[in-house]
């Protein structure tokens, strides 16, 4: 480009002095030469330029091209070296290698897409049928509430009737006895008054001053008794009757199986909602003292009577876990009576620790279908845990499990198996 520009002025005609022509004659012979030279001198330019230019992209695009082949061989190595890594950690785990198809891990992944979205479809599922099992165990709970506040209010009612009923009894007999004593008291007067129309013959003042002070003392006693008789007569009046009171007991034992269908409601929707933090699939997620005892429980399937006795006396000593309540159940239920919830209170609170933990162990019978009764034992398991979680310290903790089907309990009376057993792991 520089040699050019040198040669373009070289082609410009150069006028001088020697030239016999005018100033006017050249000026209009040069003005074409010139438009001429310099239009030739910008299409000289552009054309270099664009040489240039296109040599420059050329360069750029060899290397360019070089550049991406060699990141291409990377990504391929990298590819194949992370896809010889997942096969083998596949292949030690069990599992075929992946698909060599680029569509097959399309489908594989739009696979996983799809089960991710039902998965997620799925826990909002779940969660707005707990949300409605909250919703039906916080209104049947209000319910009781109100159930147990109107028995309280029945049997302070009942209490009333039954003191008022007792008192009026009482007055009754009072009133009687008093009547008796004025009836008494009235015949003593006519004694009285027939003893004084003898006397007043008489000239003796002693006899008839003893004989008006005893009729005035007998009159005063007369009419204590005639007050005592009226305020006893005014007060059995106020007294409630017997049918008020028969009334009263009837509409109670009317509200009392409600209350106990709405409680055992309670007690199933509790042991649901605890279910998934309370029961223990696997023993491998127990607790380490928890899985130990678990473990020595399922070596003790074939023994009975005074060795199981024993097996428990040694578990008390080497582990420093005991039985403190054993729950029996109806065949096909997994409800806890309320008298037995009491038991279990009361248990839990005989010598348990303020840090134990408290595993609830299932047992079925070896009558029925395995996974039946697995479900049921379960469900048995974890009402009892939800019972005992009810009644825990916030320092003690508990967990349900099934350990399997058993007659270690009973080997003639099989239903006695049906059971769960509370055991206290002091810590």
């Amino acid at each position: 480009m520089e040699t050019t520009d040198k040669e373009a002025p070289e082609e410009t005609p150069q006028t001088t002095p020697s030239e016999p022509t005018s100033v006017s004659e050249t000026a209009v012979a040069n003005k074409p030469v010139n438009t001429q030279l310099t239009t030739a001198l910008i299409v000289i330019i552009v054309v270099l330029l664009f040489v240039m230019l296109m040599l420059s992209m050329n360069g750029q695009l060899f290397q360019s091209g070089s550049d991406k082949k060699s990141d291409i061989s990377e990504l391929e190595a990298r590819n194949i070296q992370l896809r010889a890594d997942a096969n083998a950690e596949r292949a030690r785990q069990g599992l075929p290698p992946l698909p060599e198809s680029a569509s097959s891990a399309r489908m594989a992944a739009d696979r996983l897409q799809r089960d991710a979205t039902t998965l997620a479809s799925l826990a909002s599922q779940w969660q707005a049928t707990l949300e409605e099992k909250d919703k039906q165990l916080r209104a049947l709970e209000s319910e009781a509430t109100a159930q147990r506040n109107q028995m309280a209010s029945l049997y302070k009612r009942i209490n009333d009737l039954e003191n008022r009923l007792a008192s009026a009894t009482n007055s009754a007999d009072q009133v009687l006895r008093l009547t008796n004593d004025l009836k008494m008291a009235q015949n003593q007067i006519e004694n009285f008054r027939k003893q004084l129309a003898e006397l007043q013959g008489r000239p003796t003042n002693e006899a008839m001053a003893m004989l008006r002070k005893q009729l005035n003392e007998s009159q005063d006693s007369v009419s204590k008794l005639q007050m005592q008789v009226d305020e006893l007569q005014q007060a059995a009046r106020n007294k409630i009757d017997r049918s008020e009171y028969d009334q009263a007991m009837a509409e109670l034992a009317k509200l009392r199986p409600q209350l106990n269908d709405q409680r055992y409601e309670i007690q199933r929707l509790r042991s649901l909602l605890d279910r998934a933090r309370l029961f223990i699939e696997s023993e491998k997620d127990l607790p380490a003292d928890a899985a130990r005892l678990f473990a020595r429980l399922k070596t003790l399937d074939k023994v009975h009577g005074p060795a199981l006795t024993a097996a428990y006396k040694d578990i008390e000593t080497t582990l420093g876990a005991r039985v403190i309540h054993r729950q029996a159940f109806a065949t096909g239920s997994s409800q806890i009576t309320f008298d037995r919830e009491t038991m279990i209170k009361h248990a839990m609170g005989k010598g348990a620790g303020s840090k134990s933990f408290f595993l609830v162990v299932g047992y079925a019978s070896n009558t029925g279908d395995a996974n039946s009764n697995r479900k049921l034992s379960a469900a048995r398991a974890t009402t009892t845990a939800s019972v005992v979680n009810l009644l825990k310290t916030p320092q003690q903790d508990v967990r349900a499990v099934y350990l399997g089907k058993t007659d270690r309990f009973d080997k003639t009376n099989l239903t006695k198996n049906q059971i769960c057993e509370v055991w206290e792991i002091k810590r």
